[in-house]
Parts: C-alpha cells; structure tokens; sequence
C-alpha cells in the first residue's frame, strides 16, 4: 500500500527519497480534512483572495481554478494552489457561513440531524433544560405540523400522559412564572379549566364529568335558584316553614329518619337580630358564630332568616356498614321513600362534634365535594375539621333507575358520634355551589304559595 485506506495520506516508502515531500503531503491533506469546517459551500468559483488554508465546498457549475471539480468536492487553499478532495460518507463539515453542520451521505451533503439523539437526557432550544424541565424552549412561536414526509395520516396530536387518576396531566399557562390558568384533569380523570388571580388560590370555571359527560360551572351561578324541597326549608322549625324570618321552636325533620339508634335533638339557633353583632337579641352560641362567619359578611351577621341546628347522636347499631380508611361507619340516618328526581344537589354543613363521620359517593356517576373542593373518594370528618360544606351532586339514568333512594344524603358515623347538620337544602338540578357563594336558607314552595 501507498496511501492509507480513509483519508488517502501518501505512505514514506523504504529507501525513499525527500521523505520530507511526502510527509509535508500527508500533513497537508490532514489540515485540509481533519476538523472540517468550510467558509461557504455557495461558490462555484474560488473567491479572488483567499487566505492560506481557506476551504469550501464547490458549487454546481464550477468554474475558473475549479472548473470540472464536481459538485460537494472539498477545495483547500494550501501553498497557493487549491486542492481538491472528494469526500467519502460520513464526513461531516461545519458551514461558517450559515451555521450548521451538514454530513456527506456519499451523494449530497445534508444537515447534520444527530441521529444519535435518541434518547437525549435534555433537550434546550435557544435555553437551557434542566432537572425539571428537560425540554425547554425560547421562542415568540412554536409550532408543531402534522407528518407530511413519512407520509402521516394527516393529523397531530399531542399525548400527556400521567400514571394515575390523582397525578395531573394539564397546559399551565403563568404570567411573570405564576400560573394564571390550567386546564387538563388535575386530580382526577375530570377535565378541569381553572384559574388563579395569583398562583396560589385556584378556582374551577368548568368541570367535565369523566363518567357521564355532564358539564356543571361550579363558580358560575345558575341562571334560576331551585327551591328547597325540604317543607321548612332546611330551618328545623316545623312544617308547613315559618312565613316569617324568625322562628320559635325546633322541631324535628319528617323527612329525616334516626335509625341504628341514632337520636334527633335541637341545637343551637341562630338568632335574629342577635346581640353577638349589635343586636337587642340573645348572643349567638360560639359555634354558629363560627359557622356565621364562613357564611356571612360581617356587616350583615345581625340579621338574616333564623334557623335551628340538628344535632344527631349515632346508637349503636351497626347496619348498613361503610368500611372508610379501615374504620366501620354505619348510617345513623336516612330519608323516607320518597321520589327523586334524577339530578339532585343535596348542600348542608357539618360540624363534627365528638366520633367520626364519613362522606362517601354512591355510584360512579355521583359528585362528592368538601368546601367546594370535589374528591374522588369518600372522606371522614373528625372535630378537629370544624364546620364544613358538605355538597353532593346526585346523577341517575331514569331509565335505569327505580326512582327512590333513602340513603342520598350518605353519612356515616361510628357508634356514639354526635354531628350537627345546619341549613340543608335539597333541590332538584345541579346547582354551582361554591364556598363563598351562600345557599344557607332557600325558601321552600310552601312560603311562596
């Protein structure tokens, strides 16, 4: 052999003489190839000054000191001549002129794709990834097409994909890198769309039922309050309910049942006109002043529509059973037979005062929320949790359905535990109940026939 195999470098042979000529070849040709970077590779004749060791890739048509080099040929300005080299496949040269790598793929010379890359830990694009963010871009725009070189099918579509229902999957959108929007199902398999005034404080303006398709806005209000079903209103003053604001005497609810040995028993009013907040009436009972102020403004606390509390003590019974978190609970109340419609917003709040009390969701269909939060499971409060808003959203196929359900309002308790429930209202419909918005006391048809 006289030359290597890749590159072509002239070998010094034995006894050969001026060895010197064919080793300063060989180093020529070696700064001619070896970290290829070429000026242009849009000329198709040389430029008429070229600095010592200059190198460019010729254009069609070559002409002049290039004419017949073909085309992708590597020229190399050394000892005043150019010289010229064909490359082989998988060179690669770096084009300063236009800043890009491009490789011989033995025909053309093509951009260097870095078909390597796959996987690549991090990806930056005019930034820098990191940990968290390892695919990061900088851009006014971004654009993703569909495939129309494979061919595709002509379609795009983007896949979050996350590994359990309580995990999120969602676009965030963030102003000054604090999040303003998102929607994806955060939490939950349910699409949310939420919002935030200040990254913080999260808001849902729309939710998709992933089970049914139903659509509900939980901080929009409904086009037309429903009214309570309940006789009194939810006010545990009797039946027909009091035509006036105030109300005398507790009575206990016909369309509530004690049963496992559960006991009904007044609790404390709110009072009307009540000394607590300026009034001339008797003060409020440390609780219902604690249920007032997540209820009411404190300018209109003074006044308002009185209501009595239900305290319910659990018996010991231990039928109907709902094993919650490892802990029996058992039902301590229920409805009469009564028809329901087949959308249904049950709304009261819970104080627990001794024991535990569970929330569950009956059906997949059905809607448990927690101070306007909704869960995907049954939830247990306990004292420590003080009062909070209980709502569930009932959802029936009527077609499917019989019609009657004594157990939709779905508490259990332990044996022993004492609750109060205050301000219940079943109405008929989904109605949007958030924390601020206050349902307390919605009248019944009675006042209003």
């Amino acid at each position: 052999m006289t030359a290597t195999s890749n590159l072509n470098l002239p070998f010094i042979m034995p006894a050969q003489a001026q060895k010197h000529v064919t080793h300063n070849d060989a180093l020529l040709m070696l700064d001619a190839l070896v970290q290829l970077s070429v000026a242009s590779r849009q000329l198709s004749a040389p430029p008429e000054e070229p600095e010592a060791g200059e190198r460019h890739i010729v254009a069609d048509a070559a002409s002049g000191p290039w004419a017949g080099v073909p085309a992708g040929h590597l020229a190399a300005f050394q000892d005043g001549a150019w010289r010229f080299f064909a490359p082989q496949p998988g060179w690669t040269a770096w084009i300063a002129d236009e800043g890009e790598a491009l490789v011989f793929d033995g025909e053309d010379w093509s951009a260097f794709t870095g078909a390597g890359l796959n996987p690549a830990a991090m990806v930056g694009v005019n930034t820098e990834a990191d940990e968290t963010n390892r695919l990061a871009v900088k851009s006014d725009a971004v654009l993703l097409s569909h495939d129309d070189v494979t061919p595709g099918n002509g379609g795009i579509q983007m896949k979050l994909n996350k590994a359990a229902p309580g995990g999120t999957a969602s676009l965030l959108y963030q102003t000054g890198w604090s999040g303003r929007a998102e929607f994806g199902t955060t939490g939950d398999d349910d699409f949310h769309i939420k919002v935030s005034a200040n990254g913080a404080d999260w808001r849902d303006a729309l939710v998709v039922d992933a089970a049914s398709g139903a659509v509900s806005m939980p901080h929009t209000p409904p086009v037309a309050n429903s009214f309570n079903l309940l006789k009194d209103a939810g006010r545990f003053g009797g039946s027909p309910e009091p035509q006036s604001a105030v109300v005398s005497a507790f009575e206990a609810p016909g369309y509530l049942i004690p049963v496992n040995g559960a006991a009904f028993v007044a609790g404390p009013k709110y009072i009307y006109n009540n000394s607590t907040y300026g009034g001339t009436g008797a003060a409020l009972d440390p609780d219902i002043d604690a249920l007032l102020t997540r209820l009411k403004d404190p300018a209109y606390r003074r006044y308002g529509v009185e209501f009595f509390v239900l305290q319910v003590t659990a018996g010991s019974g231990t039928a109907t059973v709902r094993t919650i978190n490892g802990t029996p609970h058992y039902l301590p109340l229920q409805t009469p037979q009564l028809p329901q419609p087949p959308e249904l917003t049950i709304n009261m709040h819970v104080l627990v005062k001794s024991g535990s009390l569970a929330c569950t969701i009956p059906g997949s269909f059905n809607a448990l929320f927690i101070d306007g939060v909704r869960h995907g499971s049954a939830q247990i409060l306990t004292p420590d949790d003080g009062w909070r808003q209980v709502t569930r959203r009932l959802l029936f196929n009527p077609r499917q359905y019989v019609g009657y359900d004594n157990i939709a309002i779905q508490l259990f308790t332990t044996p022993g535990t004492v609750f109060w429930i205050a301000v219940l209202t079943v109405t008929p419909g989904h109605l949007a109940i958030a924390p601020e918005r206050y349902y307390g006391v919605i009248p019944g048809l009675e006042a209003w026939r």
